[in-house]
């Protein structure tokens, strides 16, 4: 028959153990608690508080590249918060959670190298949470992309949003950038310098579509009416004509040499080329000026007597 004495002190040191065995597990949680906080405080001196426009990324594929790229904005407008590395590393470490928190919580704790460079971090970061085969369809996407109906400001984009994906130099983006452009702004390359870098490259597209959108406008207005044109941007000259004496221009019927009487007309077309005076032939004066020409005689209805 069992010894219910026995039995008691069995079951004591039982649950005795078990105590004990919980209250290690619990001080062993406390200690790499500590040292979490201590060596995450420590890589992270003066985080900014994360912002509430900054989207939270939980470990969804999908939304990784979103994330990257809202931080990549954030940073860049705010150089002054964001010098070091480590500060990057431990704002993008807070905003955080799910199983991207779960993920990043060891490299914390061990003081992972990749905690003190960006660039690193986000490349470890990716290896893990980023979607499989996203790179070959960026390149894919990078070698069929095409300007068609666009205009360049949104092929940039477009572009730039692949080329981020994908890991090719600069030399076979600027190629593949140039290949994809409209036909109009590839006319307009030939006659330009020939540009190496792919920012050069962009901007050196964008100069050009601006000047075609130009051309394009001025030729629109080329298409109003004549006289509406003279008499809005010219109207001096147009008074200028319409008040000068008959008689007066280079345009006047009677051109006659002082030596060989009326101009034939390949003279007089000559004269003109020329800039010479089609009564003397002379140069440097017009006909209307010709120190040689004879005064023509008043009428008598602008004669007074003395």
């Amino acid at each position: 028959m069992d010894n219910p004495v026995a039995n008691k002190e069995t079951t004591s040191q039982t649950l005795l153990m078990t105590i004990q065995q919980q209250a290690q597990e619990l001080q062993q949680l406390c200690t790499e608690n500590t040292i979490y906080r201590q060596a995450f405080a420590s890589r992270t001196t003066d985080v900014p508080s994360v912002s509430a426009t900054t989207p939270r990324f939980s470990g969804d594929p999908n939304k990784l590249r979103e994330f990257l790229d809202a931080l990549t904005v954030y940073f860049a407008f705010r150089p002054s918060q964001f010098v070091q590395d480590k500060t990057k590393v431990g704002y993008l470490i807070s905003a955080l959670s799910g199983t991207a928190l779960a993920w990043a919580t060891p490299l914390v704790t061990r003081n992972d190298p990749c905690l003190s460079n960006y660039s690193t971090f986000v490349t470890t970061l990716k290896q893990m949470f980023e979607r499989p085969g996203l790179e070959s369809s960026a390149e894919e996407a990078l070698c069929d992309i095409q300007q068609g109906n666009q205009d360049v400001l949104q092929y940039i984009t477009r572009f730039r949003q692949l080329a981020a994906e994908t890991s090719w130099v600069e030399r076979t983006l600027v190629t593949l950038f140039r290949r994809g452009l409209r036909e109009d702004i590839k006319d307009e390359l030939v006659h330009s310098a020939i540009i190496e870098n792919l920012k050069g490259l962009m901007d050196q597209t964008l100069t050009i579509e601006y000047r075609l959108n130009e051309r394009r406008m001025e030729k629109k207005k080329s298409h109003l009416p004549s006289h509406s044109v003279t008499s809005r941007t010219f109207p001096h000259r147009t008074e200028e004509v319409r008040s000068e004496p008959k008689g007066a221009t280079e345009e006047e019927p009677m051109q006659i040499d002082t030596t060989r009487g009326p101009l034939s007309a390949s003279e007089r077309e000559h004269r003109r080329r020329k800039g010479l005076c089609l009564y003397c032939g002379a140069a440097g004066h017009l006909i209307r000026t010709c120190p040689i020409r004879p005064t023509k005689p008043l009428g008598n209805a602008n004669s007074r007597p003395q």
